[in-house]
């Protein structure tokens, strides 16, 4: 009996490890599955392959622009894919040294030490542009957002032509655009390095105390230039093996050095940036001209400002190459052009309503009475932004530039847009534009069109 009794024991005790084994292998292929929704999600961990690449303002080539660039081996977390894009967010330690812009304004609190803001209303964090070297005036797409009640870290301020911003470490909720072209999802082992680069830069630093005693931080704030640690009673200060007081702690003062400052740029610089700034501002201008009637819009006016820029001596040559690529296109155009307007004024003489007719006449009687005679309309080129603010005097009939008139009353004057006015005033010719300007001494309504031109 006695063996028998043994065996049932022995029996027992295998019976219950086996059952113990499948539990726990049934609990780990547990832990080890993720869940349902977690397989649904697009999200995945991505490695850049080339270097140099882009991440930009919105999933396009033509319509946005670039805010940063990454290397190869940058490990990102894409949140979707769309048509050749994929959009990433840009926390981690591939965005450690990139920016955001915030419009200094009433939705921003500066703290006193210049380090951080306080944001007390919803407000957009901006895409710096590379491509206009970070021009606050041209750096207009948002890629993210903070809300009331967040501090986010201050790195700088720059002052554009319109508005002041605040160059701000970028929150981990923005995002950005990468071409998937340079995209291949990340190991297992990158993933990993990646998660763990991203905790250990969210952590609060704590400052190497020699001799390897663990310190403690009382400010973790990055913006902070000096933080306060507190030591323990096993070291004092000097990582020697001398004790203090029982239950005493001593406290030292740390202090980070001051990031260094940008050099100065040299008036060189500052030319060549107004040289890309007046380029890009020409190609905008460009954009809206092509998108009117070719018959009326202002190409020889546009053609002579590219002229201008590429005649410069300092001229860049890859901005000079592009200047002279739109001049040859506006002078294809202005060409066109000429022959429209010379159909139109064939037209106008032989097919024309008694409006119109009564308005031609009215025009060629008031010639000798006014320094010019036109209809009065807003100019595309010339609208005030980096250009001048003029008005554009237009031919009745063809529809091509007169003169431009000087905005001096810029308010009643765009209450006649559209009317054929006569204008007593001085002509002048401006060497820096290049065009015809009236300065306007009195202005005549003649008559009203029955369908004003384009404002």
């Amino acid at each position: 009996m006695e063996p028998a009794r043994i065996l049932l024991t022995v029996a027992l005790a295998l019976l219950s490890t086996t059952s113990a084994l499948s539990q726990s292998e049934s609990a780990a292929t547990t832990a080890a599955t993720p869940p349902a929704a977690t397989n649904a999600s697009k999200a995945f961990t991505a490695t850049i392959t080339g270097d140099n690449v882009f991440v930009r303002s919105g999933p396009s080539v033509h319509s946005t622009y670039p805010f940063g660039r990454l290397m190869m081996g940058d490990v990102v977390e894409v949140d979707e894919e769309s048509f050749g894009w994929a959009k990433i967010r840009t926390g981690g330690a591939a965005f450690a040294d990139k920016y955001g812009y915030v419009v200094a304004n009433e939705k921003v609190t500066l703290s006193p030490d210049g380090k951080s803001i306080s944001v007390t209303g919803t407000t957009q964090v901006l895409a710096p542009n590379i491509d206009a070297d970070g021009n606050p005036d041209a750096s207009t797409r948002s890629i993210g957002e903070l809300h009331a009640g967040e501090t986010i870290a201050v790195v700088g301020q720059m002052q554009g032509d319109r508005e002041k911003v605040h160059k701000i470490k970028l929150p981990a909720n923005a995002t950005g655009w990468v071409n998937m072209n340079f995209l291949r999802r990340a190991t297992k082992g990158e993933a990993n390095a990646h998660v763990t680069a991203s905790q250990e830069s969210t952590a609060p630093s704590v400052p190497a105390i020699e001799g390897g005693t663990t310190v403690a931080a009382q400010g973790t704030s990055p913006a902070t230039t000096s933080e306060t640690v507190t030591l323990d009673s096993s070291t004092n200060s000097k990582g020697n093996d001398a004790t203090p007081p029982s239950g005493s702690t001593e406290v030292v003062e740390v202090v980070a050095p001051e990031p260094p400052q940008p050099p100065a740029k040299t008036a060189e610089q500052n030319a060549s940036e107004a040289r890309r700034a007046t380029h890009r501002d020409l190609e905008a201008i460009w954009v809206k001209v092509k998108a009117e009637p070719l018959g009326s819009s202002e190409l020889v006016t546009l053609k002579t400002q590219y002229v201008i820029l590429s005649a410069d001596p300092m001229c860049e040559t890859d901005i000079r190459g592009m200047c002279a690529a739109r001049i040859q296109q506006l002078e294809i155009q202005i060409d066109a052009q000429a022959r429209i307007q010379e159909l139109k004024a064939l037209r106008s003489s032989v097919d024309v309503d008694s409006d119109q007719l009564k308005a031609l006449r009215i025009a060629m009687e008031a010639r000798s009475d006014y320094t010019v005679v036109g209809v009065l309309n807003a100019s595309t080129v010339y609208d005030g932004n980096r250009l001048p603010l003029l008005f554009r005097l237009t031919d009745p009939a063809a529809g091509q530039t007169v003169a431009y008139i000087a905005a001096k009353d810029a308010n009643a004057m765009s209450t006649m847009l559209g009317t054929l006015v006569g204008i007593r005033g001085t002509k002048r010719f401006d060497e820096a534009l290049k065009v015809n300007i009236v300065d306007p001494g009195t202005i005549d309504i003649l008559t009203i069109r029955k369908e004003p031109q384009a404002q």
